[in-house]
């Protein structure tokens, strides 16, 4: 409506200026006539523009929704007072309102297989691939302390004693005593889910109670099932790529230093995304044995020293590992060429052909350059000044994977707005970070 109202006053100013010329009639001074043609027509474009800016602004914040909905770490859409007022308000309300129930509904899961779960007698616990936990019934926290979804199951069990549990094949029961972190030996039985359901991690029993143990009432039992989620399986990434539905790897490293041929490897960190939705069973997070000193100045950074690598795989494994999650996704990083020429070098010290993915000119998306793009007068670009301005919660940073999950969150959030920008596929989006020259020129000086 705004758009045709901006044609029709332009049509009708420039008309009546073109009347004027045509029927020898003044109705306005022939150049008054064309100024308030020429601002009509000027009118119209910027109508044009920012009903355009809009409809981006509402696609993007609607898919933001339904991203924030399975992931609590993001945050909702909301409105802001300068943008067109009307319908696009409501219907952004409406989406944050749904997302909002989602999210609660997601934390609970089904009101009927929880209250199942609840009155088990049997001390039962969900355990996603990464350790962490995903639904623990009253039983097994009665049995094992407080241990709530989301958490790591570490907190209670002793990872060395609990290792052997969870080495059993997929669908394979395995039964060890397993020590508690205050000192308590506890039987518990483990049995791996099946990958093939497109889910990983474990499910953790006890030995039922003794006949007559009164079964605990049920209870709203708190889940966070999507933890077990493994990212779906779809054909690699091209230029035409929509962003939403984009095969990603999200990917950070610690290392020795700053200087790409001579520095090394310490620990590297990656989670699996398509689109906006990070996929927390899909991660890798190891630690690497470079085989030299660690300067002071790098541990005090992330925490790594020489004793923490004693048993840790070298870096070639670690490129191994990356270039199997790698395969068919987009590598997203903040100033990913610094991570990416890290890992060329190391892949060259082992004499083998450096993984295609690895190469100079891949496909990959640099969150610094975009956000350069996104918010050129900001000139705070570290991750975390980007993610507090998002709304994005941070933690874990200066750790491989703490860094890489807050990567791929801080991208999600720019989804929406690249939409804005009228940028929708993966080559838009390669070409709109291509445009931050000055970044671009001083990662080219820095060797990367």
């Amino acid at each position: 409506m705004l758009i045709a109202a901006g044609l029709l006053t332009a049509g009708g100013l420039a008309g009546a200026g073109w009347a004027g010329l045509t029927a020898g009639a003044a109705p306005l001074p022939l150049g008054l006539a064309l100024f308030a043609g020429a601002c009509g027509l000027g009118l119209a474009a910027w109508v044009a523009h920012a009903a355009a800016r809009t409809g981006g602004r509402l696609r993007g914040d609607l898919a933001q929704a339904l991203r924030a909905a399975t992931d609590p770490d993001l945050p909702l859409p909301g409105f802001e007072a300068g943008d067109l007022p009307g319908t696009d308000a409501r219907l952004v309300a409406l989406a944050r309102a749904l997302a909002e129930t989602a999210r609660a509904a997601g934390g609970r899961g089904d009101a009927r297989l929880a209250a199942l779960i609840s009155a088990l007698p049997v001390p039962l616990m969900g355990v996603g691939p990464t350790g962490l936990v995903t639904l623990v019934n009253p039983a097994m926290a009665a049995l094992i302390g407080a241990v709530t979804p989301g958490t790591s199951v570490y907190a209670a069990l002793a990872r060395e004693s609990l290792a052997p549990l969870l080495a059993a094949p997929g669908g394979d029961m395995r039964r060890t005593a397993v020590h508690h972190v205050d000192g308590r030996l506890l039987d518990l039985t483990a049995v791996q889910l099946p990958v093939r359901a497109a889910t990983a991690g474990w499910l953790i029993f006890a030995d039922p109670p003794v006949a007559g143990m009164s079964v605990l009432p049920a209870a709203d039992l708190p889940m966070a099932l999507a933890l077990h989620d493994l990212a779906p399986d779809l054909p690699p990434a091209d230029d035409a790529t929509p962003l939403d539905r984009l095969p990603l790897l999200s990917l950070d490293l610690e290392t020795t230093g700053l200087e790409v041929t001579t520095d090394r490897m310490v620990s590297a960190g990656a989670v699996c995304m398509v689109g906006g939705r990070l996929f927390l069973a899909d991660v890798l997070d190891m630690l690497v044995d470079p085989g030299i000193p660690i300067p002071a100045a790098a541990t005090r950074i992330h925490g790594i020293d020489r004793a923490m690598l004693q048993g840790a795989p070298p870096p070639s494994v670690a490129v191994d590992r990356l270039t199997a999650l790698a395969a068919g996704r987009v590598v997203v990083g903040h100033n990913i060429g610094f991570d990416l020429a890290v890992l060329r070098a190391e892949a060259a010290r082992t004499g083998h052909p450096v993984p295609g993915w690895l190469a100079p000119g891949g496909l990959v998306l640099d969150t610094l350059r975009l956000a350069a793009r996104l918010d050129p007068d900001r000139p705070e670009l570290d991750l975390e000044a980007i993610a507090s301005r998002y709304g994005i919660a941070v933690s874990g940073r200066h750790t491989a994977l703490g860094d890489a999950l807050l990567t791929g969150r801080v991208f999600a959030a720019m989804i929406p707005r690249l939409a804005e920008m009228g940028v929708h596929d993966l080559g838009g989006a390669r070409r709109f970070a291509d445009g931050a020259g000055a970044v671009a020129a001083a990662q080219r000086r820095a060797g990367w």
